[in-house]
């Protein structure tokens, strides 16, 4: 078989790379206004305050990492024990200030 230039597959080829040519140069112009203006990123006030909370949820606590020992080593030998009063009412505190909230 063979294809000439010929007939609709000439006309289709010409109407396909015609459209792709007008594409690359849209895509050229385009770029070429895009350099011409600046972009500019705004980060909103809530933003800020999550990176902020982000980066101090981050910081060691000393404070906490030597608690955290303490009790591990607890569990570890056998000594830890846990007040049941103190754990209803923490959770309910948790339940009744998640209402609230």
């Amino acid at each position: 078989m063979e294809i000439s230039n010929n007939g609709r597959a000439a006309d289709l080829a010409k109407i396909l790379l015609g459209v792709q040519e007008t594409d690359r140069t849209h895509n050229k112009k385009t770029a070429s206004q895009q350099t011409q203006s600046q972009d500019r990123v705004q980060i909103s006030e809530r933003a800020k305050e999550l990176q902020r909370l982000r980066a101090a949820a981050e910081q060691p606590d000393a404070e906490r990492d030597a608690r955290v020992g303490q009790i591990q080593q607890s569990v570890e030998g056998g000594t830890y024990t846990v007040d049941g009063k103190k754990v209803a009412d923490a959770m309910i505190r948790h339940v009744l200030t998640d209402a609230v909230l």
